[in-house]
């Protein structure tokens, strides 16, 4: 199969560079860049004469995130291969932000992964902990749901625990994700991200408070989800182009996210039923 290179070696971008000077600028040696080219994932240069060519800035900036992306985040160069024409096209640096690297790599796994097995339990798993709570949810009706056997969920998830880490950890990538996206089309500030974040943890309320609830317990594991979640949240809030987002402005945009959405889940809810209970009395009445 055919692979297309990652940029057009078209036309140069700014000055260009020599094997050598690439070297020196990169800190990847002449056989690793051949390499690099000769499988696709870098596009060749620009032929001179039969044995030398030029590079580019794009050339560059293609290596340096590839090295970063193995070192950083351990992938494979088939994994880099899918996801590098996506980092590239991020506008003012964006391809060097770890944050997006992860915002580029979930969303690339979900497009590939939605009909696996494993997929289908987790996105079972996070409907049924969000509607009926960790107790009450049994790996029999979350099989159902996914369509899979059940001797095939151990395949994916050593046990139900393990279902519910994941789930919470799905929830809140795609917070973050959802986060990346509004900050991407404007500023988010203090005021701005509030809002945010809190439509997109709100529909999980129910599983983000079992989890609170169970790490208060001090159930194993659970604490330590807690808290990893935690810092991604906040790490994502840190990130906003905001001055004023501190740290203790991005655990504010939490507690106040959480706080709110108690207030929609549970709160709002009974009122309302207590408010229909007081006018059916009084009309009867």
């Amino acid at each position: 199969m055919s692979v297309s290179p990652v940029v057009s070696n078209s036309s140069p971008a700014g000055r260009a560079f020599t094997m050598s000077e690439l070297v020196a600028r990169t800190g990847i040696a002449p056989s690793t860049i051949r390499y690099y080219i000769s499988t696709g994932l870098v596009p060749p240069g620009r032929t001179m004469t039969a044995n030398r060519f030029l590079y580019d800035e794009r050339h560059v900036e293609s290596l340096r995130l590839v090295q970063l992306l193995k070192e950083r985040r351990h992938l494979s160069l088939e994994a880099i291969r899918r996801i590098l024409p996506e980092l590239l096209q991020l506008p003012s640096g964006g391809a060097f932000r770890p944050d997006m690297w992860d915002v580029v790599v979930e969303a690339r796994e979900r497009m590939t992964a939605r009909t696996s097995p494993a997929a289908r339990l987790l996105e079972a798993g996070i409907a049924a902990f969000d509607k009926h709570g960790y107790a009450d949810v049994r790996v029999d009706d979350v099989c159902q749901a996914a369509s899979v056997a059940k001797g095939s969920f151990y395949r994916h998830f050593p046990s139900k625990e393990d279902l519910f880490f994941a789930a919470a950890r799905a929830v809140v990538a795609s917070a973050i994700n959802h986060l990346s996206e509004a900050s991407s089309s404007a500023p988010l500030s203090f005021d701005t991200a509030l809002p945010v974040i809190s439509e997109a943890l709100g529909p999980h309320l129910p599983l983000l408070l079992d989890l609170i609830s169970l790490a208060a317990q001090r159930r194993p594991g659970h604490g330590r989800v807690l808290r990893e979640i935690l810092v991604e949240l906040q790490r994502a809030l840190r990130s906003c182009p905001d001055p004023v987002m501190a740290s203790e402005r991005a655990e504010e945009v939490l507690e106040r996210s959480l706080i709110a959405g108690m207030r929609s889940v549970l709160v709002s809810p009974l009122l309302d039923a207590e408010m229909a209970t007081d006018a059916s009395g009084y009309s009867s009445g």
